[in-house]
């Protein structure tokens, strides 16, 4: 069976970065049959149809997050393809693909019996950043080292590699995976939601790096007093999704990161609502067991919708 590829994507108003994401993935010419694009935003529909590949554009009626805008965007495209479909590709709006991406992932997906894909994630700076768990602690530890995908290449080799979870930007999923452990939870909202998906995907089916090819990573400068206000919030939801994931089956393979995650937080933010916020997001996510997402428990989401 030939492969059949939808391209899934979750964006909120960002415009510019989503039609060249489009525009990247009207290169490929295999493979790629669909993409399905969730705008939390609702304005980005004259954006989607001038993609090059057929497009179907949703809009939620409210801002479902990116795990909700993912959740519902594969849901979407296993209905709309049906048994057609046999892999979804997980996209961050912020990403650029390469015309050879696709092939690559899905040549050693098979080469190694592997659920799930992601590529080198290379930053504007073309250094290889973002990188998955590795499984490989040497690779991984050379791979956080800042260095080109070439000069990866060069020190360890292009062969896959095993990894426990990844980021978002770029993940190639079987639809038979999608199946078996379920779509994106919708309560995650924002950050973590990859986290989580990855190490449930890992969890129960084989995932593989494929240093062989790569995908830009190109986010938008932030630059604006609302735009570090809002980074705050995400950070301090990251931290209830974390305490939550920590609490799970297949998320407790993260308890050992949460003290380095504190850390990290306080020492960014340096503030007295940091120190209350770090509380609450340990009692929300870690005794109370919900996500940052959930009715009742979204205090981080409510609060960010305020300051936009």
């Amino acid at each position: 069976m030939n492969p059949f590829v939808v391209a899934v994507i979750a964006t909120h108003r960002r415009h510019a970065e989503l039609a060249r994401l489009l525009d990247s993935l009207g290169k490929i010419r295999q493979s790629l049959g669909g993409i399905v694009v969730v705008d939390n935003g609702g304005d980005a529909e004259a954006v989607v149809k001038k993609s090059k590949v057929p497009a179907h554009w949703l809009h939620p009626g409210s801002n479902l997050g990116c795990g909700g805008g993912l959740a519902l965007a594969e849901k979407t495209a296993l209905q709309i393809h049906g048994e057609a479909l046999t892999h979804l590709w997980i996209l961050d709006d912020d990403a650029v693909v390469h015309a050879d991406n696709l092939d690559v992932l899905l040549g050693e997906m098979d080469s190694h019996h592997a659920a799930v894909a992601c590529p080198m994630i290379a930053d504007e700076h073309g250094q290889a950043a973002w990188p998955p768990g590795l499984l490989d602690r040497r690779k991984y530890r050379v791979i956080r080292g800042r260095l080109t995908p070439a000069e990866f290449l060069a020190r360890c080799g292009g062969d896959a590699i095993p990894f426990s979870w990844s980021t978002g930007v770029s993940l190639l999923v079987t639809r038979a995976a999608i199946e078996q452990v379920g779509t994106h939870r919708a309560d995650f909202w924002v950050r973590g939601e990859d986290l989580e998906f990855s190490l449930r995907l890992t969890a129960r089916r084989r995932g593989i790096f494929v240093p062989k090819t790569f995908v830009a990573h190109l986010p938008p400068p932030e630059h604006a007093a609302a735009s570090r206000a809002e980074e705050y919030l995400k950070h301090a939801a990251m931290l209830q999704n974390l305490c939550y994931l920590s609490r799970l089956p297949h998320g407790r393979r993260t308890i050992r990161t949460l003290p380095g995650n504190f850390l990290r937080f306080l020492k960014t933010w340096r503030t007295t609502e940091a120190w209350k916020d770090a509380a609450l997001a340990a009692w929300l996510g870690g005794i109370r067991g919900k996500p940052a997402g959930a009715p009742g428990f979204n205090i981080f989401q409510r609060r960010l919708n305020s300051a936009r």
